[in-house]
């Protein structure tokens, strides 16, 4: 780990071809914090103590959550809260403090799920929304600011879908708790890659990014393979050198 980043460095829980508990081992030793990839609903609510052991509480890293892709939006509101707080419950152990959302179409639903899941015991302020496509973020923007939601913003989700305008958004600095650092693969852009194949605007972009997230945020480093991961951070790790040794200059 470097002392000298001036933010929490996290990665996925699926890096290694293995197990939960034999990932987040291997990634204990070289990263601050571990995202638990919680990606299928149902496959995630039959988890036990076999995939997430209590002997995860007592590795020295931070933790939070990322909420399934499929949460059961079809089948309600009702149904949607009640999986997000009982994924909850299976990784209390670990006292989670994020739970990234990638969050419904309207945001009417959006400001229904938040009130269900604070009745539930999870503070608005600990879920953070990512921008995941079209104009997603802006359109939900008047609920997350009336419900106290953080932001999580994707590199490679805003460079697929041209969602740069959201660093516009009044106030996002402040909202702004993790940044997912990913490129587009170049062959299937769904996919995520490593930061080396960015281009001079995908390494700007990167840099905002950066840039935005408060002292103390989270990055994200959402790769879901060895290499990638660490290819990844060599390129983060030369950029944020890079935009030191500016400011040095500029001093």
């Amino acid at each position: 780990m470097n002392p000298d980043r001036p933010w929490t460095l996290a990665a996925p829980s699926c890096v290694l071809p293995a197990g939960i508990a034999e990932n987040c081992a291997f990634l204990a030793q070289k990263f601050d914090e571990i995202g638990l990839a919680f990606f299928e609903t149902e496959a995630c609510l039959a988890y036990t103590a076999t995939d997430l052991p209590p002997g995860l509480a007592q590795l020295p890293v931070g933790w939070h959550i990322h909420l399934p892709l499929d949460l059961p939006w079809a089948e309600g509101v009702d149904r949607v809260a009640e999986a997000v707080l009982r994924l909850g419950d299976r990784a209390a152990h670990v006292a989670p403090r994020w739970f990234v959302l990638h969050p419904p179409r309207e945001p009417g639903v959006l400001a229904e799920l938040m009130h269900k899941l604070e009745a539930g015991g999870l503070p608005p302020a600990q879920v953070l929304v990512e921008n995941i496509a079209g104009r997603d973020l802006a359109r939900h923007w008047p609920v997350i600011e009336a419900a106290g939601l953080g932001v999580c913003l994707d590199l490679g989700h805003m460079l697929v879908h041209g969602q740069q305008e959201f660093l516009d958004l009044p106030g996002l600095a402040a909202r702004t708790r993790m940044v997912h650092l990913n490129a587009p693969d170049p062959h299937k852009p769904s996919r995520h890659a490593s930061l080396s194949v960015l281009d001079r605007a995908g390494r700007a972009l990167c840099r905002r990014l950066l840039d935005t997230l408060a002292p103390g945020g989270v990055v994200m480093l959402e790769l879901f393979s060895e290499d990638a991961l660490f290819d990844s951070l060599r390129v983060l790790d030369a950029l944020s050198a890079s935009e030191a040794g500016k400011m040095e200059a500029r001093a």
